[in-house]
């Protein structure tokens, strides 16, 4: 399996998610708690050298607000679908920290000056019990990008599981290429390459 294509396209979606300029829309609960994210975060990342965040990856200020705001165990367990319940609990808490931490590595490599992006919310839409945020990504030069973030609520925090980037869903494309590599070998030998994937 193509790691670093994962953990680009994780990175991307992360980058798009956090460090982007955000205007006014029609919001409700969710979008303003992910609102709230993005202006604490964006304040971070803009007195931290490009430098030191292509090095270092994230402050740990800024990982605090991303684990805050994305719930990587539901991203894990969604990925995995069906054979999340082939691990134990120790397994599965394995699996989730190595997800997030080659997300977060992905972040770190992948952040840029993206000072001539903003991010237009464009609704917030219930989904049963789940929320999903249209945004939409222009950059400097006027091009756009759909991004939707679906997230459910923990304990009166609107989470982010999920984020469809152009109409193609993180969680699934997870999925698809996690299943490939099970088929080919077993579940603990996804997570063996998950522990120890280059970051």
């Amino acid at each position: 399996m193509n790691f670093n294509r994962i953990r680009t396209v994780a990175g991307l979606a992360l980058v798009s998610a956090l460090l982007v300029s955000p205007f006014a829309a029609r919001a409700g609960e969710a979008t303003e708690q992910l609102r709230a994210t993005i202006k604490d975060f964006v304040a971070i990342i803009n007195g931290t050298p490009v430098s030191e965040l292509v090095a270092h990856g994230l402050p740990e200020r800024a990982r605090i607000l991303v684990f805050a705001r994305f719930d990587f165990a539901e991203m894990a367990r969604r990925s995995l679908g069906s054979h999340w319940g082939a691990l134990n609990g120790g397994e599965q808490g394995e699996f989730v920290e190595g997800l997030s931490q080659r997300l977060l590595a992905s972040y770190g490599r992948t952040v840029r000056s993206n000072s001539g992006d903003n991010i237009q919310f464009k609704n917030e839409v219930r989904e049963g019990e789940l929320v999903k945020v249209a945004t939409q990504v222009v950059s400097g030069s006027g091009e756009e990008l759909p991004i939707d973030y679906r997230l459910h609520d923990v304990d009166g925090q609107w989470k982010v599981f999920d984020v469809v980037i152009d109409h193609v869903s993180l969680v699934n494309n997870y999925r698809a290429q996690f299943a490939r590599v099970i088929a080919k070998s077993s579940v603990r030998e996804l997570l063996r390459m998950m522990k120890n994937a280059d970051s």
